[in-house]
C-alpha cells in the first residue's frame, strides 16, 4: 500500500489527540477500501445475471448478437468463480479450463458480459498490483446503476492513490460521491477529505467533511469524520 510519509512528518506540534488521528490518515485511506470493492464483487457477480437490464444494452440481430451474448456470459462463469477465490491472476488469463476475462473482452468486448470483464479484469489487477492497468479496465467499464459505477469511480481513485497520486485519486473520489448515495457520499468524501489532509489543503478537506457532518449524521463512520473536523480546523490555521 501506499504511504505518504509527508503527511506525517511536516504537522508542527500537534497535540497528542490531533497526533493520533494524523497518524491514521494512510491507514484510512488503504482500509475500508476492501470494504466497498469487496461488495463490489458481489454486486458484479450479480450483474453476470442482470447485466442486460443493468447496463442497458440492446441486441439489434437476434440471430447474431443474442446467441453470442449467452455464449460470452457462460465464458466468464468460471473466471468469476476464480475471482470469488481470490485467484486473481488465473482469473484474468485462464487456464486449461477456464476462460480468462482478458480473453473474453477480446472476444466479447461488444456483450454485456465482455462489459462486465472489464470491471473484473480492473479489479484483479488492482489485487495484483497493477494499477496502472486497474485503471485502464476500470474505465473500460461502464454502468448507470447508482451504486456500481460510483464505486468503480472510488476503486479508479484507490489505485490513483495507491501511485501516490493524491490529486487524481481526489478527483475520482469526488465523482464518487457526486452520485447521490446515502452510503457511497460520504464514504468517498471522507476519503477526497483525507487525501487532500494529505497534502495538506485542509481548507477543502475541512468543506467536505463538514457537508458529511451536516447531511449524513448517521453515516457510520462520522464520529472519525468530527475528529478529523477539529483536526482540519486546527491544521488550517497553523
Amino acid at each position: 500500500m501506499a504511504e505518504n510519509s509527508k503527511s506525517k512528518k511536516e504537522v508542527k506540534n500537534p497535540n497528542e489527540e490531533e497526533q493520533i488521528v494524523f497518524d491514521t490518515l494512510d491507514e484510512s485511506l488503504n482500509t475500508g477500501v476492501s470494504f466497498i470493492e469487496k461488495h463490489l464483487s458481489k454486486i458484479l457477480i450479480a450483474l453476470g445475471v442482470l447485466a442486460a437490464l443493468i447496463i442497458g444494452y440492446i441486441c439489434i440481430d437476434n440471430f447474431v448478437c443474442k446467441p453470442k451474448e449467452a455464449e460470452a456470459k457462460e465464458s466468464i462463469s468460471g473466471a468469476q468463480a476464480l475471482f470469488a477465490e481470490d485467484l486473481f491472476e488465473e482469473a484474468l488469463n485462464g487456464n486449461d479450463s477456464v476462460v480468462g476475462f482478458l480473453e473474453i473482452i477480446d472476444q466479447y468486448g461488444s456483450t454485456d458480459a465482455g462489459n462486465l470483464a472489464n470491471a473484473y479484469a480492473g479489479l484483479c489487477y488492482k489485487q495484483l498490483g497493477d494499477n496502472q492497468n486497474a485503471i485502464k479496465y476500470l474505465e473500460d467499464f461502464k454502468a448507470d446503476e447508482k451504486f456500481v459505477q460510483p464505486a468503480i469511480q472510488g476503486a479508479i481513485g484507490n489505485a490513483y492513490w495507491d501511485m501516490d497520486n493524491a490529486e487524481k485519486a481526489i478527483s475520482y473520489y469526488k465523482k464518487a460521491a457526486s452520485v447521490e448515495n446515502g452510503m457511497m457520499t460520504p464514504f468517498y468524501n471522507k476519503r477526497a477529505a483525507l487525501a487532500y489532509m494529505s497534502i495538506e489543503k485542509y481548507a477543502e478537506a475541512l468543506k467536505l467533511l463538514e457537508s458529511i457532518e451536516k447531511q449524513y449524521p448517521d453515516f457510520s463512520e462520522i464520529d472519525e469524520v468530527k475528529k478529523l473536523i477539529e483536526y482540519a480546523k486546527a491544521a488550517n490555521v497553523k
